[in-house]
């Protein structure tokens, strides 16, 4: 049997018939309006059939939350449902959204459809045949895969699709932490997002929380000394952070996570092993024409990482980045024992490699 928790009680949100307005503008209760796909969770209103689609546990559990609260400022009486898709009764999804004796407003979250058995399936579709009930809202939640595929299909163009897709890279995660401030209505300066995306990018969850608690306590434009103040013991100083911020010629962060790394056991040596590879991307790149896929190739990278240095390029002239290279060769010379000061030969090489963008 599906182990279903019901509880007018729980955590829950206001309704559609509130008059709160969707991000287009339209009613998000009026029956017959045209569904929205990817929408931003921070700002998606609930609607009669609504799909979580993604892996990011995060991002899911902000929109529900913020589904529910919606529902509950307007439906205090709000009686929610989780639904054990992988164990329920055939027939239980319409009975937990069939009217209710008391005339509640409903919401009911059906989790992890990859793992839903047949009858689960066949309510579901069967559902989404019939007119939504207006005080009913229905969210499933797919985190990826192949098993659910004909629900999904079925929901296509009629469930507001709610984007819940991972950060798969610094870019990602730095336009998770830009969207996080403007949707507080505040701002971060440059420097202190890379900051932060490096003190606290490790996740999602932990990223939107540093985002929430500068938000929280730090007045006006969050600046890097306010990311350093709050943050800066959680740096994740790795060679390859340390050789970015020396290429995008920013020398005081480089050289700070050059410190934190030899402070935590990293050596010399990977740092050298990480200038030398964005060197050779830097150096490659200046003066390229033709694919950048061909060259990912040749250069034996992925191709977004070489998109991602191209973008730093476009600073660098062509002797300035041949000299950058000599530079990272002299000091790993003397990081492998060339140099009685290792640590300071690779920090000098940094402040070299730094102070020759876009001069």
């Amino acid at each position: 049997m599906a182990a279903a928790q019901r509880g007018a009680g729980q955590r829950g949100a206001g309704r559609r018939g509130a008059g709160q307005r969707t991000q287009g503008g339209g009613s998000a209760g009026r029956k017959g309006a045209s569904p929205r796909a990817g929408e931003d969770f921070r700002l998606v209103e609930p609607a009669p059939l609504m799909l979580l689609r993604g892996p990011e546990d995060y991002l899911a559990s902000r929109a529900m939350d913020r589904i529910k609260a919606t529902l509950r400022s307007a439906h205090p009486d709000l009686e929610y449902t989780r639904l054990d898709v992988s164990a329920a009764a055939r027939g239980e999804l319409a009975t937990v959204a069939s009217p209710s004796l008391f005339g509640e407003a409903r919401l009911i979250l059906a989790e992890d459809l990859a793992q839903m058995n047949d009858a689960f399936l066949e309510d579901a579709l069967s559902y989404l045949g019939e007119a939504p009930d207006a005080e009913v809202t229905v969210v499933m939640r797919h985190s990826g895969g192949n098993r659910g595929k004909k629900l999904l299909d079925a929901m296509s163009g009629r469930a507001v699709v709610v984007d819940c897709a991972a950060a798969k890279s610094d870019t990602d995660k730095m336009d998770f932490l830009r969207r996080e401030f403007r949707a507080a209505g505040r701002e971060i300066q440059p420097d202190a997002a890379r900051a932060l995306v490096a003190a606290a990018g490790s996740s999602l969850s932990d990223l939107g929380g540093a985002c929430q608690q500068l938000i929280r306590d730090v007045p006006g434009a969050i600046t890097e000394e306010d990311v350093d103040r709050y943050h800066g013991g959680r740096v994740e100083a790795t060679a390859f952070k340390v050789a970015d911020a020396a290429f995008d010629g920013r020398r005081d962060a480089a050289t700070r996570l050059y410190r934190h790394a030899m402070a935590t056991g990293v050596s010399p040596i990977a740092v050298t092993a990480a200038l030398a590879r964005k060197g050779r991307q830097i150096a490659a790149l200046v003066d390229h024409r033709g694919s950048a896929d061909r060259l990912a190739s040749d250069l034996g990278v992925p191709p977004w990482q070489l998109r991602q240095a191209a973008e730093t390029a476009r600073r660098w002239q062509s002797h300035r980045a041949a000299a950058a290279v000599e530079a990272v060769a002299r000091a790993d010379a003397e990081a492998k024992g060339a140099s009685r000061t290792p640590e300071y030969a690779v920090e000098r090489a940094i402040g070299i490699i730094a102070g020759s963008v876009g001069r």
